[in-house]
């Protein structure tokens, strides 16, 4: 009972194995079964030859039979021994039949098939023929000699030698029984008995047995072969693999003993090193200390390294190429051991970094000069990182904080200022990281003397190589003494204001009421018309003096809306009719009212015509010719105011907008030289641009330009 378990579970391994093959079991057991068919094929050929000759022999045999009968035949049935030629040939014939089937295409791919054919024709043929002639015939003899043979040169599939032998048995006992057939021999006329039965039994049990073992060794030995086959084939890819990353490595390779000598080295470590072949680095390398290092105590340095640590990275040296060059290396390496500890060799990369090296000192080489770049700047400059950390600063900045850079790099302003300041500026910091872009605002700084000084600061933020925010930079600008300017001005523009304005403008009251009523008036009017003038021009000025100040502070305030510059135009010159007349002046007006429509103030470019208009009268002679015109060209408006009078030099016009420029040949003497100023504030304010074209005794050509208006 217990064999027959162990039986079971052997089966059932198998069977489990078989359903767990890999796809390689699964090709080597293909591969055996063609194996087997093709062994099957060429030992049939065999067989079938041998067969035939048995047959031959035995054909022979009966023909001696017939004409000398033998004795110990004479105990078959009379039928066989005269018949049993015929036999011969129906076998013989049987046979040459199955060796033509064998070169066929059908025999190539079954040979099972054809042997069992083949093997059944001899046991067959002479069973049919007893059968027909109403008898059974046991050929032990026979039966014997074709199991052995087919053991002896088939010794594969055990199944199809059962196959054989159970079709014959089937047909012998199951047959004769089935139709009653008895045997020839009056003395022994049953089919079989005891001993009969168990030597074929034992006969085909140990021809089936020995066919079974061959074929499990065959199989043993052909696995094992495929296998050992698959293994090398594996070894030689993987070795052609790794031979192919050794060979083609973008990294120089090597093994070296612990004397200085290299083992192996690849084409890459060959070329940089400078030499054709990796043959040349283990033949001319003897002592890498001296001959490789331009220091020769990085050797032992890198020898230190792996004995504490077991390896080192990034050990970076210079070494000296084949023909002298000096260039630099990066080392990694390991310490390869036996398994008692002892060191057999070093095993490393090493690549070739000169490139990276010269891109390091280039680029060390600017941050240098950017950094002497940025001292060399009078205002404070700093950098931080995206976390709010301070990266650097320039000297300005450390005079401001009275630290050194060591004391910056790397603080946040809570280390650096007051807790009040620090906040701000903080909030500030958060704001422009999420905004992105440029940042202005005023504010105070703590400076080292222990004041607050009125600060504006200008900060930018700065991207990373992968897009990411890296920080930000900022300058800080002192404006503490233009707020002490701004303060001097406001007084002085309120002194202007309420110390001379209003006496002035109280003065030209009292003239204006005297002149209103002639007869109580004790001077002579001409004087009060004198005075009233003086007054008027002294107003002007101050009017002038203020308004140049706040456009100066405030910047031009324009109250923008769709204008139409001939309107303007006409506005200005209905406006200035009367001095235009005394000065005898002929003023054409060439704009026309087809003029696209321009974004503006109308007033500031009320201004701006009437200034030029009576700036070409205060500096002319009587009877100047004044032409106005404006055309449009692409997206702006192009507006020339053009006389024929006595004309500017070239530093003339150079000047003529500057604040307080007064012109040499103006005939009123009382002026500031503020409209020209202000006109250019003006037109600057509308996005355009102004100009004069002029040379001496030729007249002058004031231009502007003025955008048109998109939405029109």
């Amino acid at each position: 009972m217990k064999t027959i378990w162990k039986i079971l579970r052997k089966w059932r391994k198998k069977v489990v194995f078989r359903q767990n093959q890999t796809p390689i079991a699964d090709y080597i057991a293909n591969e055996y079964q063609n194996w087997c068919n093709n062994f099957l094929w060429q030992r049939l050929g065999l067989l079938l030859w041998l067969g035939l000759i048995c047959i031959l022999t035995f054909t022979l045999r009966d023909v001696y039979n017939f004409f000398f009968p033998l004795k110990e035949l004479q105990k078959l049935p009379e039928v066989f021994r005269t018949q049993a030629l015929f036999i011969d040939i129906a076998m013989f014939l049987s046979l040459g039949l199955c060796m033509a089937l064998r070169q066929t295409k059908f025999g190539c791919q079954h040979p099972g098939i054809v042997f069992l054919i083949s093997s059944w024709s001899i046991n067959l043929i002479p069973q049919i023929f007893a059968t027909l002639k109403g008898f059974a015939l046991p050929d032990t003899l026979g039966w014997s000699l074709l199991f052995l043979s087919q053991a002896t040169f088939l010794p594969v599939r055990w199944i199809l030698h059962l196959t054989s032998q159970l079709g014959l048995f089937i047909y012998y006992f199951g047959l004769n029984t089935t139709l009653g057939l008895k045997l020839p021999l009056p003395e022994h006329t049953e089919l079989y008995n005891v001993t009969f039965i168990l030597y074929l039994f034992w006969f085909c049990a140990i021809c089936n047995l020995g066919v079974y073992l061959y074929d499990r060794l065959q199989r043993s030995e052909f696995y094992a072969r495929k296998e050992l086959e698959f293994a090398y084939q594996k070894l030689r890819v993987t070795e052609a693999k790794y031979r192919s990353i050794f060979e083609n490595a973008v990294e120089g390779i090597f093994q070296s003993t612990p004397d200085g000598r290299y083992i192996t080295a690849n084409p890459t470590l060959a070329g940089i090193y400078g030499y054709s072949s990796s043959t040349d680095v283990t033949t001319n390398f003897t002592d890498i200390e001296h001959q490789l290092y331009v220091d020769p105590q990085r050797r032992a340095e890198f020898v230190r390294l792996i004995e504490q640590y077991g390896k080192v990275s990034e050990f970076e040296s210079q070494i000296y190429r084949q023909d002298g060059s000096i260039v630099w290396i990066s080392e990694k390496a390991y310490a390869v051991r036996d398994e008692n500890g002892k060191l057999l060799y070093y095993e490393g990369l090493i690549e070739d970094i000169t490139k990276r090296k010269q891109a390091e000192a280039a680029l060390q080489e600017q941050l240098d000069f950017l950094q002497v770049l940025i001292d060399t700047i009078p205002t404070p400059v700093f950098y931080k990182n995206a976390e709010g950390f301070y990266l650097g600063c320039n000297k300005a900045f450390e005079e401001v904080l009275g630290l050194k850079k060591e004391q910056i790099i790397g603080k946040t302003e809570s280390d650096l200022s007051p807790k009040e300041l620090a906040e701000k500026y903080q909030q500030a910091d958060t704001n422009l990281f999420v905004q992105r872009g440029v940042q202005s605002y005023e504010d105070s700084v703590m400076y080292k003397d222990g004041k607050k000084h009125n600060v504006i600061f200008y900060k930018a933020t700065f991207c990373k190589a992968d897009g990411s925010l890296g920080g930000l930079v900022g300058v800080i600008l002192d404006i503490s003494d233009r707020k002490r300017t701004e303060e001097a001005l406001r007084v002085f523009v309120h002194a202007v204001s309420h110390d001379l304005r209003n006496p002035v403008l109280g003065t030209l009251m009292v003239l204006n009421n005297l002149l209103a009523r002639p007869s109580s008036i004790p001077v002579p009017r001409s004087i009060l018309e004198r005075m009233q003038q003086s007054s008027e021009r002294q107003l002007n000025l101050i009017n002038s003096l203020m308004e140049a100040h706040m456009s100066e502070v405030q910047g031009i305030v324009l109250q923008r809306q769709s204008v139409r510059l001939h309107k303007i135009v006409e506005d200005a010159i209905a406006d200035l009719q009367p001095m235009l007349a005394e000065n005898q002046v002929t003023l054409t007006d060439l704009v026309k009212d087809q003029l696209p429509l321009v974004s503006g103030d109308p007033t500031q470019l009320w201004r701006v015509f009437s200034n030029l208009i009576v700036n070409a009268v205060k500096h002319n002679p009587p009877g100047l010719s004044i032409t106005i015109n404006a055309i449009a060209q692409e997206d702006k408006i192009y507006c020339t105011v053009t006389d024929n009078g006595v004309g500017l030099s070239q530093k003339q016009s150079e000047r003529l907008f500057d604040l307080y420029f007064r012109s040499s040949n103006n005939r009123n003497s009382l002026s500031l030289g503020l409209g020209l100023y202000l006109c250019k504030r003006i037109i600057n304010a509308h996005n355009g641009e102004i100009g004069v074209d002029s040379t001496p005794n030729t007249g002058a050509t004031f231009w502007f330009t003025l955008p048109v208006n998109q939405e029109s």
